[in-house]
């Protein structure tokens, strides 16, 4: 497959991500965290901190995803192995971190109040495993694509 399809098959499963995570972080978790508040009115008063910590989980994806937009164009253009896309990539591994790390602080600071149930804390554990895989893989790309383009841009200065 040529670059240009690859990038464009690509770009339309970012974009397909993109739409899934609209839906999710601002339609089903605020009617999911609103059904909770029904059902546990004491506990209504974390609707807004759950929202908010949400929307920032929400904002550290689509940084993700632009930086992969950015990676997908750049392959489109036959430019797979270059320092942007090293760079990209080791922003998107620190950005899944980065969620993880958000997560987690939701955990901590829902069990102080006493709200972390097993279930809960098995979610967010599978959810740091997948952060954590991201993260760790795109670092891994990141290094692996910076070594390709320091030899890619020795070979061209020798042709």
């Amino acid at each position: 497959m040529e670059s240009k399809k690859v990038a464009r098959l690509l770009k339309v499963m970012s974009a397909a991500a993109a739409l899934v995570g609209v839906l999710f972080f601002f339609w089903y978790v605020p009617k999911a965290v609103n059904d909770c508040a029904v059902i546990e009115p004491e506990a209504a008063w974390l609707k807004w901190p759950g929202l908010i910590g949400m929307w920032v989980i929400a904002l550290f994806c689509y940084l993700a995803l632009g930086e992969f937009w950015s990676v997908c164009t750049r392959i489109g253009t036959d430019n797979s192995f270059c320092a942007e896309n090293s760079r990209s990539m080791k922003q998107i591994g620190m950005l899944a971190f980065l969620t993880g790390a958000s997560v987690l602080a939701g955990a901590v600071f829902l069990g102080f109040c006493g709200y972390l149930n097993g279930a809960l804390a098995f979610l967010v554990f599978f959810i740091l495993c997948i952060a954590a895989g991201i993260g760790v893989t795109c670092l891994a790309l990141s290094s692996l694509i910076g070594n390709a383009a320091r030899l890619k841009e020795e070979n061209d200065l020798t042709i």
